[in-house]
């Protein structure tokens, strides 16, 4: 490129300048026109919903005899706990006492059923958190506890099928049947 003059050399250097300026970011800013943007209508919030959870806990021993079921009922909205217990407050072994005197109390221990649950919801169906404990009590001083943690999709008024477990030849079941109350 050819300059003729030095003032169109000087106007080249400008303009070059003014150009790296604003590609390098370098340029005095320049307010830019408001953007408005018409405020999204905003989706009302869902209602939580309401389940009946029917509850049934099916025992079974190794020895053939008629499984015991115990059932309960918790109603739950939607991402609320509820619990069940279910049990009986039990003495520990204690010293015997000196004949002609009053038995002391001694420690005491809850043993029993124990359900925790909550649920949230997946689409319409009600996924369940359940937790389960079992214990019980053997004289003079052994506890048994079993505990389980479970999910459960369950279905409009189909029973399913939350836990199921065997120990010292017994089989314990938890299942649960949902009803949409709300």
């Amino acid at each position: 490129m050819s300059f003729t003059s030095s003032s169109s050399r000087v106007a080249w250097i400008i303009v070059s300048l003014g150009l790296s300026f604003v590609a390098f970011g370098c340029a005095p800013q320049q307010a830019c026109p408001a953007v408005t943007t018409a405020a999204a209508p905003h989706a009302p919030a869902r209602e939580r919903l309401v389940y009946r959870f029917d509850f049934g806990l099916t025992a079974s021993d190794g020895t053939g005899g008629a499984p015991t079921t115990s059932s309960f009922t918790l109603n739950l909205q939607e991402g609320d706990k509820g619990e069940v217990h279910v049990g009986k407050n039990v003495l520990l072994s204690a010293p015997s006492p000196p004949s002609g005197t009053a038995s002391p109390g001694g420690p005491r221990q809850d043993v029993g059923l124990k359900v925790a649950a909550g649920f949230r919801a997946v689409g319409d169906e009600p996924l369940l958190d359940v937790s389960l404990e079992l214990s019980t009590f053997d004289p003079p001083s052994t506890i048994r506890k079993v505990v389980a943690k479970s999910d459960a999709l369950a279905f409009a008024g189909k029973p399913v099928l939350v836990t199921s477990l065997e120990e010292d030849h017994k089989r314990y079941q938890l299942t649960v049947t949902a009803t949409r109350v709300r």
